[in-house]
């Protein structure tokens, strides 16, 4: 019974390592591309773009798509669904774009993460 258990707990690490794997190269793959459109618009527009401005706006988008998919799990969640439909990105708009506030008219943007 206790290999049974150990193997289990082993099997169970494995699972929750390649999980991580997976998720970090989401991560890295996202940031990369939120790079890439951040010195495309600065080079479309002639602008000059510093590697510390594109670093934060990469993770703050990152931070934004985490928010988002969160988000949406919980509104299906709370329609007792599965499924994200498009009322539950709709829903989530004002809440991503102005905070958790929104509904009380204040905004809230923080940019805390972006340190030099």
């Amino acid at each position: 019974m206790e290999k049974a258990t150990d193997m289990e707990m082993e099997r169970e690490e494995v699972e929750e390592e390649e999980t991580e794997s997976v998720s970090d190269v989401l991560r890295d793959r996202f940031r990369l591309s939120t790079i890439s459109i951040a010195e495309a618009e600065a080079k479309r527009n002639g602008m000059e773009i510093s590697e510390p401005i594109v670093a934060c706006i990469s993770d703050l988008a990152f931070k934004y798509a985490e928010q988002l998919a969160k988000d949406l799990e919980l509104f299906a969640q709370h329609a007792s669904r599965k499924i994200v439909k498009m009322e539950d990105v709709i829903l989530s708009g004002p809440t991503l774009l102005l905070g958790p506030h929104a509904a009380r008219g204040r905004m809230h943007v923080s940019v805390a993460s972006c340190g030099p």
